[in-house]
């Protein structure tokens, strides 16, 4: 039994596909393999794992916000009660 494929693009980073290449040289399957493989996976632990856990792989931030972000940093702030509790992992 045959299945339809289709062939889809995307842009990536040097950087991942750097990472793509050096996988499926070491464990000798094709690109077309591995990145189904990977989005099958994908998919799956998006049915089954709930939203509020999965962490994103990137974070998109505007340049308002990353503005906002530099000001918190360079500012001579004491860490609130909640941050210390999270990094002591209370």
């Amino acid at each position: 039994m045959t299945t339809a494929t289709t062939q889809i693009s995307a842009y990536i980073s040097e950087e991942t596909k750097g990472q793509i290449e050096s996988y499926v040289k070491r464990r000798g399957v094709t690109k077309a393999f591995m990145i189904e493989s990977a989005l099958q996976h994908f998919l799956q632990a998006l049915r089954e794992i709930p939203e509020d856990v999965i962490i994103p792989a990137r974070l998109v931030i505007t340049e308002t916000s990353l503005l906002k972000l530099v000001e918190r940093l360079e500012a001579d702030e004491e860490p609130t009660p909640a941050l210390r509790a999270l990094m002591a992992g209370s």
